[in-house]
């Protein structure tokens, strides 16, 4: 193999393997955490610092320990035991949800050029009145555009108890180019705040445009047409 083919092709196998890292961001690694029965906002427990794992997220959402309740009842009063749990992660110790901060809890932006794969997502209860959101709908954005938007309902499995979280698949993201973040818009039910919690979001690095990987083939097509060349002629 001539020196070109072998420069090409250690090109083309670095783009596409760049396209595979993956990284799921749990939120057990942030720097500054709340304690397991309590929550802040995912800036201060990441250290003053708005950016995670390659992406910078809405002011509003809110990272929770385990073991957060809203009600926490009453150590005098055994009539009013605590109230449920605000939600339950899917690993770890920490989860996130779109509390708010003095902020609206809908439309919770991520700024990013990493592709999201997947993420858990679940309903929260607030003082185990139910309410929250049943529904959530990422959006890719490009810019101000959508570029494409994928939508999931949450299922009530356990009334006025917190739910096991499920996966929301967003590989088809992998398919769009010029992804620069996304919108998590919820559907509110009741009067309880419409929170919604989720946990693991997985992010891969974006593939490249299908015309450069055409461009590295043809070069790959034109170093080895022109190895050939040379081969002939030389016998």
């Amino acid at each position: 193999m001539s020196a070109l083919v072998r420069v090409v092709a250690v090109a083309v196998c670095a783009v596409l393997a760049g396209g595979a890292h993956a990284a799921t961001l749990g939120f057990d690694d942030l720097a500054t955490p709340p304690a397991v029965n309590s929550s802040t906002g995912l800036f201060f427990a990441n250290n003053g610092n708005a950016s995670y794992g390659g992406v910078v997220w809405e002011s509003g959402l809110t990272v929770v320990g385990s073991q957060y309740r809203v009600d926490v009842g009453s150590n005098v009063d055994p009539v009013r035991p605590p109230g449920p749990l605000f939600g339950i992660p899917r690993s770890g110790q920490y989860f996130l949800t779109n509390s708010g901060n003095g902020v609206t809890n809908d439309a919770m932006l991520l700024s990013t050029n990493l592709v999201l794969t997947s993420a858990w997502f679940g309903r929260n209860e607030y003082y185990g009145f139910g309410g929250g959101a049943d529904q959530i709908t990422i959006h890719a954005l490009g810019g101000a555009a959508i570029l494409s938007t994928v939508s999931f309902n949450l299922p009530e499995l356990n009334p006025a108890q917190p739910e096991v979280l499920s996966k929301v698949d967003t590989s088809a993201f992998a398919l769009l180019a010029g992804i620069t973040g996304y919108r998590i818009d919820r559907r509110e039910i009741g009067t309880q705040s419409g929170n919604w919690v989720a946990d693991d979001f997985t992010f891969v690095t974006a593939v490249p445009e299908p015309g450069v990987e055409l461009l590295l083939a043809g070069l790959v097509i034109v170093g080895v047409t022109a190895n050939r060349s040379r081969a002939r002629r030389a016998a």
